[in-house]
C-alpha cells in the first residue's frame, strides 16, 4: 500500500491510497473500464465481478486500485503472470476515469506496479502498449522497459470505443515492451541474416548474453510441431505460437488457415521460437504463405521469439499509428518487410 497526493494543473490536489484489491472492488474497477470503453473492452471477462474476484483468487492476476479518499477507484492497473510456459509478468490494463486524468497519477501508480512485480521470480517484465495513444509507451520506457516489436492488427476498431483519435486503420496493433529481470542470457538464436542487425539492436537494448546463427538447413528430425493458438473471434484475431518446429510446420498452419480464413478483418501473428536451429527455414517457408517480419517477443522463459504477422485483407496506414521515438524506429523497420511482402505478391 501507497499514500499518494497529486496535483493537477489548476492547483485541485487529490489524495490516493495505491493498493492490492480488496473484495468489494470489483464494481470500481468495472466502472473504470466503462468510463474509456463503454462495454466494448477487449478484456470481455473484465466486466464480469466473479471473474476478477477467480483471477485474484487463483493468483493469476493480481488488479491494482488507486483509491481517493471518498473511497472512489480512480484508475486501476493489472498484473498478469505468464506461468508456467514464459514465466513473465505483464503489466496491462491502466485506465483511469476521466475526471482524473491530468492528476499525474500514471508514472507513480506504475513504480508501485513495478515494486510488487520485481518482488517476484519472473524473467523479465512485459508489457503490450496499444497504438492508439503513446502515453504509456513512454511511461514504461522510462521505466526500464525496451520496445522490441509488435503484435499487429490485434482489435477490431469498430468493435471498440475509446476516447482517444481514430485514425484510418480498420484494426490496431499492440507494441512489444520489455524489460530483463531474471533471464539474462537468450541463448542462441536462430535468425535470417536480413535481420541479425535488427536483432542485434534489440538484445543489446535489453543488456542480456546472446549468441547469433543461422541454424540448420533442410527438414527438421522431429516429425511433429508444437503448436499452441489463441483466436479472439470477436477481434478477428488469431495468434499462433510455435514452440518447437517439425516437418509437419507447413500442414498446421495451412490447416489453421483453412478453419480459420484470413478473410475480411481476421488477421494473424506467428511467435517463432528462434532458440529452434531450424528457425530461419521455418521463417523462409512462413514469408511464402504471406508473413513478415513484425520483431522479437524476448525472454519468455525457455524461449525467445520472433513474431510475424499475416494481414489477410486488412490494409495497414503505419503512418496513423501513435509512436514514442523508440518505437518510431522499430515501425519504419517493420514496415519496410510489410512494403517488401507486397512487392513480393505483386511479382508471383
Amino acid at each position: 500500500m501507497k499514500n499518494l497526493i497529486v496535483q493537477n494543473k489548476k492547483g485541485n490536489i487529490l489524495s490516493l491510497v495505491l493498493r492490492k484489491f480488496s473484495e468489494g472492488d470489483e464494481e470500481g474497477i468495472i466502472d473504470c473500464i466503462r468510463d474509456e470503453y463503454g462495454d466494448t473492452y477487449f478484456k470481455q471477462d473484465f466486466y464480469n465481478p466473479a471473474y476478477i474476484k477467480k483471477q485474484e483468487r487463483e493468483g493469476k492476476i493480481t488488479f491494482l486500485v488507486a483509491e481517493t479518499e471518498s473511497h472512489e477507484i480512480a484508475g486501476i492497473m493489472t498484473l498478469k503472470r505468464l506461468c508456467p510456459e514464459e514465466n513473465m509478468c505483464e503489466m496491462a490494463s491502466q485506465i483511469f476515469l476521466k475526471k482524473y486524468r491530468g492528476y499525474g497519477i500514471a508514472i507513480p501508480f506504475i513504480r508501485y506496479g513495478m515494486m510488487i512485480l520485481l518482488s517476484g521470480h519472473y524473467s523479465a517484465a512485459y508489457a503490450l502498449p496499444v497504438l492508439f495513444h503513446s502515453v504509456t509507451q513512454r511511461l514504461l520506457y522510462r521505466q526500464g522497459f525496451k520496445a522490441t516489436g509488435f503484435m499487429l492488427n490485434v482489435f477490431d476498431m469498430d468493435r471498440i470505443t475509446h476516447s482517444y483519435f481514430r485514425d484510418r486503420n480498420q484494426k490496431h496493433s499492440q507494441g512489444i515492451q520489455i524489460m530483463a529481470v531474471k533471464k539474462r542470457n537468450a541463448g542462441v538464436l536462430y535468425i535470417p541474416e536480413e535481420h541479425w542487425e535488427f536483432c542485434r539492436k534489440i538484445y543489446d537494448n535489453l543488456g542480456v548474453v546472446y549468441k547469433i546463427s543461422n541454424g540448420k538447413k533442410g527438414v527438421p528430425v522431429r516429425k511433429l510441431s508444437e503448436i499452441t493458438f489463441t483466436n479472439n473471434e470477436r477481434q478477428s484475431s488469431l495468434e499462433i505460437c510455435v514452440r518447437n518446429i517439425g516437418k509437419n510446420l507447413v500442414y498446421k498452419i495451412y490447416q489453421l488457415h483453412t478453419m480459420i480464413p484470413l478473410k475480411g478483418k481476421q488477421t494473424a501473428n506467428i511467435l517463432l521460437n528462434c532458440n529452434d536451429d531450424h528457425a530461419v527455414g521455418a521463417y523462409t517457408v512462413l514469408k511464402k504463405m504471406g508473413y513478415f517480419f513484425a520483431g522479437f517477443k524476448p525472454l519468455c522463459g525457455e524461449r525467445e521469439y520472433m513474431v510475424l504477422h499475416h494481414p489477410g485483407e486488412v490494409k495497414i496506414y503505419f503512418g496513423e499509428y501513435t509512436l514514442s521515438g523508440e518505437f518510431a524506429m522499430l515501425m519504419q523497420y517493420v514496415k519496410a518487410c510489410y512494403e517488401e511482402r507486397k512487392i513480393e505478391e505483386n511479382d508471383q
